[in-house]
């Protein structure tokens, strides 16, 4: 046994002394690490549980989670994008069918619960995107898009004060998003551009949104000239949440 310790040590060479407070300091930088850790995460799971409300649909009264995602933690475009509104030309949808896109403008993605409408720059990601870490590739979510769909199922009406608007025969209710609310950051400009929910009561008696992004220069107007040319039908469904 005596000779086997030997040998270990000759094979570990000798032991080296650890410098005063050296230990400490150590333990010190793994805590700040499992803070900074525990931080990211925080925030990371707050984004990520905005991003998420997308699939379920949950539309609560235009707060944060105004449409299926609320007003996004994500940065808005670099620049207010103007637009136009074009004559759709194409296939139409399944539970939702549009007279009008804006310019440049494709559908993306769309089932029996929604309807998204993406810029033409996003219409053929290459394989180095990471729809991920950039979501208006991702068809499944709405940062930066116009989200068309209805109004979940355990709610009745925006919930909230807009402005009353003209669309088509009937009067819609333009509601302002609210600023996101970010744990451990400072809260939003609540005089700032979060984008906007348009909602159109339907004959059914089911509310139609239609939810344009930030910084998406278009008039109320036109807005309201959008969503006159949604048409929903028979088969479109309402999410729950």
């Amino acid at each position: 046994m005596t000779d086997l310790r030997g040998h270990l040590e000759d094979i570990a060479g000798p032991v080296t002394p650890v410098a005063p407070g050296q230990i400490e300091a150590d333990v010190l930088r793994g805590r700040r690490a499992t803070r900074q850790r525990r931080s990211m995460q925080a925030v990371v799971g707050s984004l990520f549980g905005v991003a998420a409300l997308t699939a379920v649909f949950t539309i609560p009264s235009g707060g944060v989670g105004a449409g299926p995602q609320g007003p996004t933690a994500a940065a808005p475009p670099a620049v207010v994008t103007a637009v136009d509104l074009v004559a759709y030309q194409g296939a139409q949808p399944k539970g939702f069918t549009v007279d009008k896109v804006p310019a440049g403008w494709f559908i993306q993605s769309d089932d029996n619960y929604s309807l998204t409408l993406a810029p033409e720059k996003v219409r053929n990601p290459g394989p180095d995107v990471d729809p991920s870490a950039q979501p208006e590739y991702d068809p499944a979510n709405f940062v930066g898009k116009i989200g068309i769909f209805l109004e979940s199922r355990d709610q009745s009406g925006p919930g909230r004060d807009g402005i009353d608007l003209t669309v088509g025969d009937g009067t819609g209710v333009l509601v302002k998003h609210l600023p996101p609310m970010i744990p451990g950051q400072p809260d939003g400009d609540p005089n700032g551009d979060y984008g906007w929910s348009l909602w159109v009561p339907q004959p059914s008696g089911i509310w139609l949104i239609v939810q344009f992004p930030e910084r998406l220069d278009m008039s109320r107007e036109q807005m309201a000239e959008l969503a006159a040319g949604v048409h929903v039908h028979r088969n479109a469904s309402q999410g729950a949440g």
